[in-house]
């Protein structure tokens, strides 16, 4: 297989890894949590400024409440780049190569049965060695995404002509049984030789469609595995907006205090998500999870930074009302 032309996609050279100084500035270091060796994480010193930027973050959100955010988020909810271009994408409706009507693809920015080949030649051309995969292949008898890698140990599957072999398959770690690990060796012809790479498909089998999953560090857990990698990681659920839109801002806004970028007003950092995908976040429960997962994080494992009395007593009531609401 030759490989497509075209500008390819960087990664992140500085990928922010959040960390626990000694000097404890609000913001620690996550370490992978898998007992299978991953990619070494990068390891990044907090900026100066991230404890007060994690403090004024927290402050907002538990400022806002419950109630706030979901009237926030109502008036975004609809929200789109007023540049969005989606010509190809109308363009090529009828072809039946897009999941969604109501989902456009932007004309900047590029699995279905008939895109499964597409999607790894992706992968190979990308140099992918990630993909997160937050749904199932079926959801309250829904079809909501494509059998697209092997789904058994040792199976082999050919796409076209990239052959997928899953060599090994294993929870993320004992304490993330919802999150599946497989290793999949990838194998393609390029001028003539042939080629192998390993990735890793990790796939969050409990986060319900539109919904929520428990609220557990799951996402940091996730996130804090995969951080290390320098390659582009591809990152989907069904239409690719609310999970997906949901745990990319969430390591959006972590990468932002790790580097002391001022991060509190979310309103603008949903209208950034969204303006490189389409209705980033799908639902008001969604946008309160982002909240209360990076609320979570701060208040029950790393206290100093976000120590104040009054924050304690709101971040109680703030717990009590997420319950509520997700009930």
């Amino acid at each position: 297989m030759k490989k497509k032309g075209g500008n390819k996609k960087g990664g992140k050279k500085n990928r922010a890894s959040i960390q626990q100084d000694p000097e404890d500035n609000g913001v620690s270091k996550m370490q992978a949590t898998t007992s299978q060796p991953p990619v070494s994480p990068t390891v990044a010193k907090s900026a100066p400024s991230a404890r007060e930027e994690v403090k004024k973050w927290a402050a907002r959100a538990l400022d806002k409440g419950i109630q706030g955010l979901r009237e926030e988020f109502g008036e975004l909810k609809r929200y789109c780049p007023p540049d969005m271009q989606i010509t190809t994408f109308q363009a090529h409706w009828d072809a039946g190569r897009n999941r969604y009507k109501d989902v456009p693809c932007q004309e900047k920015f590029r699995p279905l049965d008939c895109t499964i080949t597409d999607f790894w030649h992706m992968v190979v051309q990308e140099e992918t060695e990630t993909v997160i995969m937050l749904c199932n292949i079926k959801e309250k008898g829904m079809d909501k995404c494509a059998q697209y890698w092997p789904l058994e140990e040792k199976e082999v599957k050919t796409y076209g002509d990239v052959e997928v072999t899953n060599t090994f398959i294993r929870p993320l770690n004992a304490d993330e049984p919802n999150i599946r690990l497989s290793i999949l060796s990838v194998k393609w012809k390029e001028d003539g030789k042939e080629k192998t790479r390993e990735v890793r498909h990790y796939q969050w089998i409990d986060w319900p469609d539109r919904g929520v999953p428990p609220c557990k560090l799951t996402a940091m857990a996730l996130l804090s595995t995969v951080r290390g990698t320098k390659k582009p990681i591809v990152v989907h659920c069904s239409a690719g907006i609310g999970r997906t839109g949901s745990i990319v801002a969430i390591e959006f806004i972590l990468e932002r205090l790790q580097q002391g970028i001022p991060c509190e007003a979310m309103d603008e950092i949903l209208k950034e998500l969204r303006s490189q995908r389409p209705y980033s976040i799908q639902t008001d429960l969604q946008y309160l999870y982002v909240h209360r997962v990076m609320l979570f994080y701060f208040f029950e494992k790393y206290k100093v930074a976000v120590a104040a009395e009054d924050l304690q007593a709101k971040y109680k009531k703030f717990v009590e009302d997420y319950e509520k609401a997700t009930a």
